[in-house]
């Protein structure tokens, strides 16, 4: 039988000028780069590759809680009963420059008995619900049900997106109690 020996090529290379943005030192037999995964296939030679992401544009708002008031049940008119709209905003706090428009999902739990609108929080009233719209009419119902996204051309700092919010008899009974719901905005952009 033959014994063969075998026979390992090192080699140190400069950090300036081989690999600017990172040290490497060390046996070009399955190497290593700090950026990436190298190849010593050739001795003569190595090459790695470079890994990252491109990331688009995002916004930031902010919004207050919305007084809905404080309500008796015979100022509802009936089941599709609706009360005043209370006029609110959704305040900008800038977008990035590359956004064109600004799309808002609002997410949250459905009214049992009209699932366009948000449901109170349980352990309160009840034969209630809330609708929310943008206050030129365009239709927000709970987790984008029957409806597109809110969309928006984005807005300066300061600046806000207006929206409306008002309570919606349910039942033909309606209990007392907190009348409270939530809604969570989602972004998306372009």
């Amino acid at each position: 039988m033959k014994k063969l020996n075998a026979f390992y090529k090192t080699a140190r290379l400069s950090c300036r000028t081989h690999f600017p943005s990172c040290l490497v030192t060390g046996i070009l037999v399955g190497a290593m780069a700090c950026a990436g995964t190298v190849s010593a296939a050739n001795p003569d030679h190595a090459t790695f590759t470079f890994g990252g992401a491109i990331v688009g544009g995002a916004c930031k708002i902010s919004v207050q809680p919305v007084p809905l008031g404080k309500h008796m049940p015979s100022e509802f008119s009936g089941v599709g009963g609706p009360l005043s709209w209370v006029n609110f905003n959704i305040d900008s706090e800038g977008c990035d420059l590359d956004v064109v428009t600004l799309h808002m999902e609002f997410d949250g739990t459905a009214d049992a008995n009209n699932a366009k609108l948000f449901a109170l929080s349980p352990g309160g009233a009840s034969g209630v619900g809330v609708e929310l719209q943008a206050q030129d009419g365009r239709v927000v119902t709970p987790n984008g049900t029957g409806t597109a996204l809110l969309s928006w051309t984005p807005v300066a700092i300061g600046s806000s997106y207006p929206m409306r919010a008002r309570y919606i008899q349910t039942l033909p009974k309606i209990t007392v109690g907190p009348a409270n719901s939530t809604a969570t905005i989602i972004l998306t952009y372009n």
